[in-house]
């Protein structure tokens, strides 16, 4: 499935890095606080053969763009745990996100940047002196902070092809082109408020979704449900 996130929301940063390599797995790069929850945990996974340090850091930005302004978080706003970890080869652990900056209906975006050090970074391995460097890697996600006061709304026009964000709250829209496609076939677009996004695709035959707090809204009827969940809001 081709996805088209946030722009911007993803840059991975590796020294000396091999055109194949085993690295740190995050799952989804853009996640999640809901407005009813105080913390979220973001699970990684050490996939490479070897153990590794992981730390976090993290900026506040006013929207996710190549273009965006960064910021300091206020002390205390945004708390996360543990500090560093050591994951030994295959082993995974949960990051949790304390989140304890104002409740309105204003939504905030944070960049969480998980960066993965060897162990033995740097360490010489053979008799001649020739240093064996494994990458260094950094991934940056999107973290949102959904608003405490939360408005969630939207709006589809068939005819025009658009959806438009009228809430106050991101989303993601699916649209898979005819009705026996599968996930793989279709585009993916996360939608921040006040922004719309135009297909052609929207004005044709298809299973065209919303996705919210992990439900499905069938946003068309030109295709019947099938196994597909249709929650209304």
């Amino acid at each position: 499935m081709l996805t088209k996130l946030f722009t911007g929301s993803l840059y991975l940063i590796a020294l000396f890095l091999p055109v194949t390599v085993k690295a740190i797995y995050l799952g989804d790069l853009t996640f999640s606080l809901a407005s009813d929850q105080e913390f979220v945990s973001k699970r990684i996974v050490n996939n490479n053969k070897s153990a590794r340090l992981y730390q976090v850091s993290i900026i506040g930005i006013d929207s996710p763009s190549q273009q965006e302004i960064n910021t300091r978080p206020t002390d205390g706003e945004l708390l996360f745990a543990p500090r560093q970890l050591v994951l030994q080869a295959g082993q995974s652990e949960y990051y949790k996100f304390y989140y304890h900056g104002p409740k309105d209906n204003k939504e905030r975006y944070y960049r969480v940047s998980f960066r993965e050090i060897p162990a033995q970074y740097g360490q010489i391995t053979n008799k001649i002196g020739k240093v064996s460097l494994e990458p260094i890697v950094t991934i940056d996600t999107i973290m949102v902070v959904r608003p405490r006061e939360v408005n969630f709304k939207w709006h589809y026009d068939a005819i025009n092809g658009t959806v438009t964000n009228t809430g106050n709250t991101w989303f993601k829209l699916l649209t898979k082109p005819g009705c026996h496609t599968v996930e793989e076939d279709g585009d993916a677009y996360y939608i921040k408020p006040g922004k719309t996004v135009r297909s052609s695709e929207l004005r044709k035959k298809g299973n065209h979704f919303i996705i919210y707090n992990d439900k499905f809204i069938k946003i068309s009827d030109s295709c019947p449900v099938t196994q597909e969940k249709n929650n209304e809001e």
